[in-house]
């Protein structure tokens, strides 16, 4: 009988990630009817809500853009950051008994999660910008590398801040109540539902600090040629993305340890 070859290092990280993937993928989406489509209705049911009232209210937000790809380029970005948010802070508590096994880290726990998030998140928006080019609601595509170029960076600065949360959430347990107020009033300030453009100059010193607000903008100027995001600025977007990843990184393997002896 042949024995059965070494695993690298690398190959048992790829199983375990999968295998995380998976069960997150199943605890997520077997408890809802809809299963897996409730992915692709949460955005879309955002977009017809405001397309709906601002319709009503005869408001085109942005020249040459429908106002329902107007906020498909604010509510996708914002669900994946807020979701990685929310499943940041939870990622210990809720993957705590798999960290008996060796070869499970709490750093796996977050990257699946933020994975999982964000394959969701442009799934739905390639899903929902050919359902709305179907129903005859499309514009001129702007720059591809550009919206790659943004989306990667956005990853980064997901992770990142999913990797920090983790530790608050589990060396400080009232985080978990007090961070995910934050993510409320960003929904407002975040440039989801209108343009900086249509905001008095005053207020942006203020709004250009939000990371969000040049995500946003960015990913709009890379989906529609005729949109300028005039005010984002794409050098302080990349000290953020890889800052926010950095300074992830080093909290999480200062407190690694002490997330593995909490059980």
């Amino acid at each position: 009988m042949r024995p059965s070859p070494t695993r690298t290092i690398w190959q048992i990280q790829r199983d375990v990630i999968y295998a995380l993937l998976v069960r997150e993928m199943k605890t997520r989406f077997g408890k809802w009817r809809l299963g897996y489509a409730w992915a692709l209705l949460e955005p879309a049911l955002h977009i017809m809500m405001l397309a709906a009232i601002f319709n009503f209210l005869k408001r085109d937000f942005y020249p040459g853009i429908p106002t329902t790809l107007f906020m498909l380029g604010g509510i996708a970005p914002f669900l994946f950051f807020s979701h990685c948010f929310y499943k940041g802070i939870a990622a210990v508590a809720s993957n705590r008994g798999l960290f008996n096994y060796r070869q499970l880290r709490p750093f796996d726990a977050v990257l699946s999660r933020v994975l999982l998030e964000f394959s969701i998140y442009i799934l739905c928006m390639i899903t929902l910008l050919v359902l709305l080019a179907w129903f005859g609601i499309r514009v001129e595509f702007g720059d591809f590398l550009l919206l790659v170029e943004v989306n990667i960076l956005f990853f980064f600065f997901c992770f990142g801040l999913s990797l920090a949360l983790c530790v608050a959430g589990e060396r400080y347990p009232e985080s978990s109540k007090i961070l995910p107020l934050i993510v409320r009033p960003l929904y407002f300030v975040s440039g989801v539902f209108f343009s900086l453009e249509q905001i008095p100059v005053e207020y942006h010193p203020y709004l250009i600090w939000n990371p969000l607000v040049h995500v946003i903008e960015l990913t709009r100027e890379g989906l529609y040629a005729n949109y300028e995001g005039k005010f984002s600025n794409f050098k302080y977007y990349i000290f953020t993305s890889i800052g926010t990843l950095t300074l992830g990184l080093l909290i999480y393997r200062a407190h690694w340890r002490d997330l593995i002896r909490s059980q």
